[in-house]
């Protein structure tokens, strides 16, 4: 697993969709030395490469984990107690608040000390998530999945969360064709559908806290929950105007150097000011479907660099 520093604030950095190094924390961009360019690409080849093979072998039972993991990292950690924590992750990333580890089943978050309030803010919002109840598509599934609280040593919090297989933080997946990103879209707008329903602002909607599956085209919003909000009615006639605009972001984002593959109603999406709400926005995104893609229509995900 690659990390990269940032030379200014020492912040973790994250690549953009052009392949570039940014800083998140305080704006910092940098480009990759041509050896730390080759790493990244190689690791994101293997990567996808390795998800492809499983995802084709897994009809004849063939597929094999271990493969991925022998690139995997370990923290160390110790409980209240006493008890040793050794964490096994391909990904991490430090968003200010808590650091997140991708497991081979699990999506954990560890809080600081100083941090843990706002862990116990997580675990309040996530639960506070109201579905309609005739929910023919399976909404419930585009969210976390909790699965226990661990105290650790010096005060941290640890929380756990069920890890559906072959879902990755979007972020590890790089610049994405425009028919996959359209799917990606869809996906955020069936969240924030779900948000709006819940009356919950979630504002950190980014490619490291949605984590997608590129085989079912499923998507989880993972992570960032500590920022979430109660939805005010003063901030009428824009509901949850945050998430929206961070919808267009994250796109845009991820299309990078694909941008001029893009269809003119992709980007003019993009460049639009959101709806009044996540109802009126996923209506306005529908329009798309069909002018720019001409439907609703499954899109296998080849590897790119």
């Amino acid at each position: 697993m690659l990390s990269f520093k940032c030379k200014n604030c020492g912040g973790e950095m994250s690549v953009d969709g052009s392949g570039e190094l940014y800083c998140e924390y305080c704006g910092s961009k940098y480009s990759f030395q041509d050896k730390e360019l080759l790493e990244y690409k190689n690791f994101r080849l293997q990567m996808l490469n390795f998800l492809r093979g499983v995802h084709d072998q897994k009809a004849n039972g063939k597929a094999d984990e271990d493969l991925i993991w022998g690139n995997a990292d370990t923290a160390y950690y110790e409980t209240a107690d006493g008890n040793d924590v050794t964490i096994k992750y391909l990904y991490s990333h430090d968003d200010g608040t808590c650091t997140s580890y991708l497991t081979r089943g699990s999506a954990l978050f560890v809080y600081p000390k100083e941090k843990r309030e706002e862990g116990e803010r997580a675990l309040r919002y996530l639960g506070e998530l109201q579905f309609p109840p005739a929910d023919m598509k399976n909404l419930a599934e585009c969210f976390p999945d909790f699965s226990g609280r661990y105290e650790l040593k010096d005060g941290q919090l640890m929380l756990a969360f069920k890890r559906p297989e072959h879902l990755f933080p979007l972020s590890m997946f790089g610049s994405l064709a425009p028919e996959h990103v359209a799917w990606v879209i869809s996906r955020m707008e069936n969240i924030c559908c779900v948000l709006l329903y819940s009356e919950i602002v979630h504002q950190g909607i980014s490619e490291d806290s949605l984590w997608i599956n590129p085989f079912t085209h499923h998507a989880v919003l993972m992570g960032h929950w500590w920022s979430a909000k109660d939805m005010e009615k003063r901030e009428m006639p824009f509901w949850g105007w945050e998430d929206l605009s961070a919808i267009r972001k994250t796109a845009e984002r991820v299309l990078g150097m694909h941008r001029d593959e893009a269809p003119k109603a992709l980007l003019d999406f993009l460049k639009s000011r959101h709806a009044p709400d996540a109802y009126e926005d996923f209506a306005a995104w529908d329009k798309v479907i069909e002018t720019g893609f001409g439907g609703r229509r499954f899109a296998k995900m080849d590897v790119e660099l």
